[in-house]
C-alpha cells in the first residue's frame, strides 16, 4: 500500500487546539525510545515527516498528520522519560486522558513496542486505557532487526502474555526495511 500525501496537519497542547477533521484518527503511543517517529514515517514512505531525536522524550505535544486526505496520525509523547516524575506525568495525563475521552474521530491505538523489551507498566497501562476506550488496538514490535528469529518468537509470546493480547495480534516490522508497513496498513484499513 502506498500513501504519499503525508502532512503535519496541527500541533496541539490542549483540546482547543485539535484540528477540525472528521477523518478517523489514529493515536501513536509507546516508549520514548520505541520508535514511534520512526514508524510513522515508514508508514507513509517519509523520512522526517514525524520528529526523531537523537534524545527520546522530545516530543511533548500531540502532531496530528493527514494521510492522503483519508486518516489522520496522531503522534502522541512518548511516555517512560515523559512521565520520569511527577509534574511530567501529570502534564503527560493532562495532553492525554481529554484526547482520549473527547475526540470523537479517535478510532484505533498503535501501540510502539521495542520487541527486545518486556513491557513496562506503562504500556500495560495505555493498552488498558485502549480498551476502555473501546479502540481497536494493533500493538506493533519495532527493532525485530535486532533480534534471532528464536529470540523474536519467544519475545512475541512474552509481549502478548504480558499485554494480554493474542500473539497473533502483534504486528512485527522492521521500519528501516519496510518490513510489515502492508500488515499495519491492513489493519488501518479496516477502519477505512
Amino acid at each position: 500500500m502506498q500513501y504519499h500525501n503525508a502532512y503535519l496537519l496541527k500541533t496541539a497542547a490542549k483540546s482547543d487546539q485539535w484540528p477540525a477533521s472528521d477523518l478517523p484518527e489514529v493515536i501513536f503511543v509507546g516508549r520514548s525510545n520505541a520508535g514511534k517517529s520512526t514508524l510513522i514515517n515508514a508508514l507513509v514512505n517519509r523520512n522526517n515527516l514525524a520528529y526523531s531525536g537523537k534524545t527520546p522524550g522530545k516530543t511533548r505535544l500531540l502532531n496530528f498528520f493527514s494521510v492522503d486526505e483519508k486518516i489522520v496520525f496522531t503522534d502522541a509523547p512518548g511516555y517512560g522519560y515523559a512521565t520520569s516524575d511527577r509534574k511530567s506525568a501529570i502534564a503527560f495525563a493532562n495532553l492525554i486522558d481529554p484526547y482520549f475521552a473527547q475526540r470523537d474521530q479517535l478510532k484505533a491505538m498503535v501501540i510502539v513496542l521495542d520487541a527486545r523489551r518486556v513491557p513496562s507498566q506503562d504500556d500495560i497501562t495505555m493498552v488498558i486505557y485502549g480498551k476502555e476506550s473501546h479502540l481497536a488496538i494493533y500493538a506493533v514490535c519495532t527493532k525485530i532487526d535486532k533480534l534471532s528469529r528464536s529470540q523474536l518468537l519467544q519475545n512475541m509470546k512474552k509481549i502478548s502474555e504480558v499485554l494480554e493480547i493474542p500473539q497473533v495480534s502483534l504486528i512485527p516490522v522492521n521500519s528501516a526495511k519496510k518490513q510489515g508497513m502492508d500488515t499495519v496498513w491492513e489493519k488501518l484499513n479496516q477502519l477505512l
